[in-house]
């Protein structure tokens, strides 16, 4: 069985920079934490990066090709279930080729169609991928794996930086020996979010076994990590 395991797939809300939580003047009797929450949370969506690409000594012919080999991986891909607002282009290039050692001589014409296919059927990847591979598909550039809506999982998880840092902030009250604390401010990180992608040997692989033996009976089977949504918080409170 030809087998992708994808590494940790990690959507995480982070920091966009490295910026000292507390670089500002602070009141009396005042104490500083920060905070953060994890929610673990199974993808429900996966994204497929596909490429097409084709040669010819006439770069029309070369076009034809791509174009031919293209729609023929678009309507295999939807007859299996794929929409066709989930395929999108996403580069088109024609370029020169030339010998380089003899006068830059022009040898031909190179065109690549780059294009993605998103699914919520993300245990069937694999097989999304066999189908658009066999159906002329040159390269596969990766997989992602992502939640459609993480909106709800970051409350959840910003909640939870909340409610550590609100932890933190009493354990030090008890250890200083203060009687009460109550929120100053509180400050929510900046954040993005950033998913991780198959590795290139998948490419390569995916490919070759096609090359190799174009039934591929053998499907290619791909999985997934959970994914982390993260959220953290800087909060102050005053003490008395």
């Amino acid at each position: 069985m030809k087998k992708l395991i994808c590494g940790a797939v990690i959507a995480s809300m982070s920091l966009m920079s490295a910026i000292p939580a507390f670089a500002y003047d602070l009141p009396e009797k005042t104490i500083a934490v920060s905070g953060r929450g994890v929610v673990s949370v199974e993808p429900d969506t996966a994204q497929i990066s596909l490429s097409v690409v084709t040669s010819n000594s006439d770069a029309a012919k070369a076009q034809e090709e791509n174009n031919r080999i293209y729609n023929k991986v678009c309507e295999n891909l939807k007859a299996s279930g794929i929409k066709e607002d989930d395929i999108k282009s996403t580069w088109y290039y024609v370029y020169t080729e030339r010998d380089y050692e003899n006068n830059n001589e022009v040898t031909g014409y190179r065109v690549e169609n780059s294009f993605t296919v998103k699914t919520n059927d993300k245990d069937n990847a694999g097989k999304y991928v066999d189908i658009a591979v066999s159906s002329g598909a040159t390269e596969v550039n990766g997989i992602s794996f992502s939640v459609e809506n993480p909106q709800e999982y970051y409350d959840l998880a910003l909640k939870q930086a909340l409610l550590n840092a609100q932890d933190s902030a009493e354990t030090i009250k008890e250890s200083i020996g203060a009687n009460t604390i109550n929120v100053y401010s509180v400050e929510e990180q900046s954040s993005r979010f950033s998913y991780s992608t198959t590795n290139s040997a998948f490419n390569e692989k995916a490919v070759a076994d096609y090359a190799e033996d174009s039934s591929a009976s053998m499907p290619t089977e791909i999985t997934y990590d959970d994914i982390e949504i993260t959220a953290n918080v800087n909060a102050v409170y005053k003490f008395s």
